[in-house]
């Protein structure tokens, strides 16, 4: 093989090399921003929980009756 095909070859590596790295650290990122969501999700819901209970217990007083 010539000096020529060996850079070629070589050149592919580095270039796989590099897109792999890139993709391995693509998908950290997403991964921790993905969490994130997760967790401010879980908090939303929670506060939602805890308003739905106000809102209920705000009917009842307004109505003078159990909402079933």
């Amino acid at each position: 093989m010539t000096p020529e095909a060996w850079t070629v070859i070589g050149t592919g590596i580095v270039i796989l090399i590099a897109i792999a790295a890139s993709n391995r650290q693509l998908r950290s990122e997403l991964r921790t921003e993905l969490n994130q969501v997760h967790a401010e999700i879980g908090r939303l819901r929670e506060r939602m929980a805890r308003l739905e209970g106000l809102l209920e217990g705000l009917r009842e007083a307004v109505t003078g009756r159990d909402v079933a």
